[in-house]
């Protein structure tokens, strides 16, 4: 027999090396149960369950076995890095959450070169005046086994490093790093990937549960700061995970000079790392000159950053800082929901069938129609999942169940005993606790990881539910904070909209007595198959007020189809719109992490799930429509199908560079509208369907469908009850979270495209892009009729109830170096409405960094720091992960980020930049697989089957212009195409046939949608060319 298994580490243990609880008769081994060495327990004894099942029992509460709720604390831990003998180790306080560090860095070279070993009297009066936790040295002049030669500080640890320079340089003399640490601080050095030349030093640190990575490295001035970056940038990615990183150190790259390349390029690494570099100050000092080479970089904020210059160290100052850490305060969070779960299918199914759906068909309006419809859905699930109330306490970590702490609580008093006896039988007792309860955290955490994610592998619903809820949570807050407790005035705030109110009857009778063309609308009748796939189109399961969920009405399918469908048609025969859904709840969300004002809030607008399915309806019918008689602007990219932010920032981007190529500089205007789409003025809009040859049916449902609307603000309490203000009416603009409010708008600001005379645009929904290009003499004239369209595009918007904002309105130049600064010299104003609009380096447009050589350098950093950090949050369950999952979580969370128009980008990066986005698919690869440090990485990318990131965008690219080439859409970039000729087809074109390649002048014009589009379009076999759907094009095999 292996003896009797323990209920709580489910080890076999002697029945004479443990105890059973006296109440529920489990063993349990001497370790778990608490016993220690050489005693018996009493036939009292009782576990840790039991216990807690007594204690609820006295207070009248329900035990439940197996699970355990730490309630929010507002406790913090404190811990005093300089006394303390463990730094991991915290104690409890009601005080704030404030561990500081104090951090100092020094290049130890004297004016005439000698080690670390000398002058150590002025070294340790420094030290003894700034008393600093963790001291980074660079250039100790001491070689691998001289570290006996430092100077020996009382209460510090020295550990240091060097790499051999080449005899070529000072004889091999110089370099080296180090790190003075204090006692009690419990900081290990970490083994970073080698490189022959770059010195560098890490520390791991623990504070708090949080990781610090502090690093100190030097980089002489002969050395090439590429290289080094390089370096630094593998130290970093293979000394993951890590919630913080520090950089200290002489770079020897003056940042008082912002404008040198190298100051640009260290920069942009810090940024990378979404690290700051704290020092403003000058640090080195020589004669008469002074430079700031000594930095400190870090992620986490920084305080009394000071610069401290002591002659007898040498031209380095000395510098210190300190880092605070704070820990958050948890919530919890109430919901009220349905348990849909609980449904009993054949008693439901029962009750359902028993409803006379049939009945609502027959009725003669559609406000009854959907009234009773409400009623019957409502009374069903009333009976069959009421609304119940759920608490959401910060959930407790999966992994660390009740044993585990009972285990690490034994330890806790085991370590204290130890310490206070000093028996040897009480130590032994404290190491084997102390790694029992280590293993079997390590056997709790990957069995969860082994059950929960690794084998959900091919369930994605559930594998990224267990990941955001206990592995990857978001920390973003999105509950409105407690200052905000009157609804109504914030629904009187969002009811507040810029522009005019008046209707211009001029305008509105110009519209409705006109026609665009022949073309007639109307709305037709649909059936219950269409119904069907646009409820399954669906995505978002909210309850408007009228209590009805997605999950609800799918629940009741088939049974309700032919109601629904006969309310969808009874609207669109009666030209009514049903009362009901013309009601939203608004609720109101922070816009930023700390909202103060009212307009820090943004509306969410909930209407009701019904209402979408014929909003569906009708505006497939809308749609198809527009599209066939050519209505909707050429260069209007929002919202249609076939195109989107990227095309729209391709021919924007392509225009701009083959403008370049003929020797042209350009100005783009990016214009603001001041919630256009809550300023549409009802009246005006309904004229303009008359005039694009809406029928009068339809133009009377599409009124009943904008008019008589209201909106109530619902706040919810942290108790989980919900404060509405009263609803107030709607007057203007499309409903918010429409499917018909985007097309509306579009459809509404077509004609504004009679503004533009002189200047191209391109319009995605409500942003539009103004840009001309012009030669470098003619700047005057340029801005001239660039100010004349904006004043155009002033008093449409005037004329049709929309504010153009001159504050968030920016422009910016663009093209070569040269041709910018020549343009800026002649200080271009662009005015609207009198103000002149801020004139920018770099703007966001459509979610791309555009800068003004278009090489998307301040795009790519930003993304590149994203990735970063994603991948540092994902190595801290690495070990715990599959490889295939691995391989998952890196392309969807941080290699999908290069994905957003990579199309556009792509063609223009800098060889650097290409560089700087495959440092980030190389951390994704040594993240899925223990690749060696000296080895290469490009055969475990294959390895992996993963497209090198210049592959991806060529794929990517590929994909986007077959679809161009077989649909001819959109025009603007299929019209930007030149067929070549081919000699067998007698002047027929096929999808087989290349394409000819533009002439150029400048490499520039690479860029462009016209060159790389050409050349991605020749470069693919033909066979792929004369494929006939996009979908046999992704998966067909070349």
């Amino acid at each position: 027999m292996p003896g009797v298994k323990c209920g709580g580490c489910a080890r076999y243990a002697s029945a004479l090396d443990g105890a059973k609880c006296g109440k529920c008769n489990l063993f349990y081994c001497r370790i778990c149960a608490g016993i220690p060495p050489n005693t018996r327990a009493s036939s009292k004894w009782r576990c840790l369950e039991c216990k807690k099942n007594v204690a609820r029992d006295n207070r009248n509460e329900t035990p439940v076995r197996g699970t355990a709720q730490s309630p929010p604390s507002d406790a913090a831990g404190i811990m005093n890095i300089a006394g303390s003998p463990d730094a991991t180790s915290s104690v409890a306080s009601p005080t704030p959450s404030e561990v500081p560090i104090a951090y100092a860095t020094i290049n130890k070279q004297p004016p005439e070169p000698c080690s670390l070993g000398t002058n150590q009297d002025e070294f340790l009066i420094a030290m003894g005046n700034h008393s600093v936790d963790i001291m980074a040295i660079n250039e100790t002049w001491l070689r691998k086994g001289e570290e006996d030669r430092a100077p020996s500080l009382a209460g510090y640890k020295f550990k240091h490093t060097h790499v051999p320079r080449p005899v070529s340089t000072r004889g091999g003399r110089g370099g080296g790093v180090a790190f003075y640490i204090k006692n009690g601080i419990n900081a290990r050095v970490k083994a970073h990937p080698e490189h022959p030349t770059v010195e560098q030093l890490w520390l791991s640190l623990t504070i708090n549960k949080r990781k610090l990575l502090i690093g100190t490295a030097y980089r002489p001035p002969w050395q090439d700061l590429e290289l080094f970056l390089d370096a630094i940038t593998a130290s970093i990615s293979a000394l993951a995970p890590y919630d913080n990183v520090i950089l200290l150190g002489d770079l020897n790259v003056n940042l008082l000079n912002s404008n040198t390349s190298k100051s640009r390029q260290l920069m942009e690494f810090f940024n990378n790392f979404d690290m700051t570099q704290v020092v403003t100050k000058a640090t080195h000092f020589i004669n008469d000159s002074c430079s700031l080479i000594d930095i400190i970089s870090t992620d986490v904020t920084t305080r009394n950053v000071e610069v401290h210059h002591i002659s007898e160290l040498g031209h380095h100052s000395l510098i210190t800082c300190e880092t605070v850490f704070r820990k958050p305060r948890a919530k919890p969070r109430v919901v009220m929901f349905r348990p849909l779960l609980d449904i009993l299918p054949d008693i439901f199914h029962e009750h359902l069938h028993m409803i006379p759906w049939s009945d609502i068909g027959d009725m003669s309006d559609v406000d009854s129609m959907v009234d009773t419809f409400t009623s019957y859905i409502i009374q069903l699930f009333d009976l069959h999942a009421p609304m119940k109330k759920k608490t959401y306490f910060k959930r407790p970590t999966p992994w660390i169940t009740d044993n585990i702490r009972l285990m690490f609580r034994l330890r806790e008093e085991a370590k204290h005993r130890c310490h206070k006896t000093k028996e040897p039988h009480h130590k032994q007792y404290y190491l084997d606790l102390k790694h029992e309860a280590a293993a079997a955290l390590g056997r709790e955490k990957s069995a969860y990881f082994t059950k929960n994610i690794n084998e959900q592998s091919k369930d994605p619903k559930l594998l990224w539910r267990n990941l955001k809820s206990d592995v990857l949570p978001d920390h973003n807050e999105r509950r409105l904070p407690s200052h905000f407790d009157n609804p109504d005035s914030i629904n009187a705030a969002f009811l507040n909209v810029p522009g005019s109110c008046n209707d211009n009857d001029l305008l509105i009778y110009s519209f409705s007595s006109r026609r665009h063309s022949p073309s007639v609308f109307s709305l037709t009748k649909t059936n219950q198959e269409t119904v069907l796939k646009i409820i399954r189109g669906l995505e978002s399961n909210a309850r408007g007020v009228d209590g009805i969920s997605l999950d609800m009405l799918t629940l009741t399918l088939p049974s309700t189809l032919q109601a629904i469908t006969a309310i969808i048609n009874k609207s669109i025969e009666s030209c009514t719109f049903p009362c009901l859904w013309r009601r939203a709840i608004v609720c109101p969300i922070p816009k930023v992490s700390d909202p103060v004002n009212l307009k820090d809030l943004r509306p969410i607008s909930i209407l009701p799930c019904l209402s979408k399915i014929l909003e569906r309806v009708v505006y497939l019918q809308v749609i198809e429509y527009l599209e066939a008689n050519n209505i909707l602007p050429e260069f209007q990219s929002g919202f249609r199908k076939g195109r989107g932010t990227a095309t729209a920032l391709l021919d924007v981007v392509g225009n701009i560079l083959e403008a370049r190529d003929r020797g042209e500089g350009s100005i783009l205007v990016l214009l603001d509208f001041s919630r256009a789409f809550d300023a549409i003025n009802t009246n005006l809009l309904l004229s303009k369907l008359t005039y694009y040859g809406f029928d009068s049916d339809a133009v009377d449902w599409f009124k009943s469908y904008l008019t008589d609307r209201s909106q109530f603000v619902q706040i919810q309490k942290e108790d989980g009850s919900t404060l509405s203000s009263p609803p107030l009416p709607v007057c203007r603009g499309v409903p918010q979270g429409s499917i018909l409010g985007p097309l509306l708008y579009i459809l509404y600001s077509a004609d504004v495209t009679h503004s533009f005379r002189n200047c191209r645009y391109h319009m995605y929904a409500d942003d539009i892009q103004l840009y001309t290009s012009f030669k470098g003499d003619d700047v005057a004239s340029a801005v001239q009729r660039m100010n004349e369209d904006l004043h155009r595009v002033v008093t449409w918007s005037e004329e049709n109830s929309l504010l153009l904002n001159p504050l968030k309105s920016k422009f910016m130049v663009l093209g070569t170096k040269k041709q910018v600064a020549s343009i800026l010299n002649a200080k271009p104003e662009i005015v609207i409405r009198g103000n002149k609009i801020e004139q920018v380096e770099q703007v966001c447009s459509l979610g791309l960094t555009l800068d003004p050589q278009l090489h998307f350098e301040p795009h790519i950093n930003s993304t590149v720091r994203n990735c970063f950090y994603r991948l540092r949050v994902l190595y801290s369950i690495r070990k715990f992960l599959s490889v295939p999952l691995r391989k998952l979580l890196v392309d969807t969370l941080v290699l999908s980020k290069f994905n957003y128009c990579d199309t556009v980008y792509g063609p223009c990066l800098l060889a650097r930049t290409e560089r700087l986005i495959q440092r980030i698919q190389n951390a994704c690869a040594r993240f899925c697989v223990n690749i060696p440090r000296r080895h290469h990485v490009t055969p475990y990318i294959n390895k992996l089957n993963l497209l090198r990131m210049d592959a991806r965008r060529k794929l990517h690219l590929a994909s986007l212009m077959f679809g161009v080439v077989t649909t001819h859409k959109p025009h603007y970039l299929y019209d930007k195409l030149t067929w070549r000729k081919s000699q067998y087809t007698c002047g027929l074109r096929s999808n087989v046939d290349p394409l000819k390649a533009p002439p150029h002048k400048t490499t520039a014009f690479r860029g462009s949608f016209r060159f790389a589009a050409t050349h991605c379009w020749n470069d693919l076999p033909p066979p792929l060319r004369g494929l006939k759907t996009i979908k046999t094009f992704k998966v067909q095999d070349i």
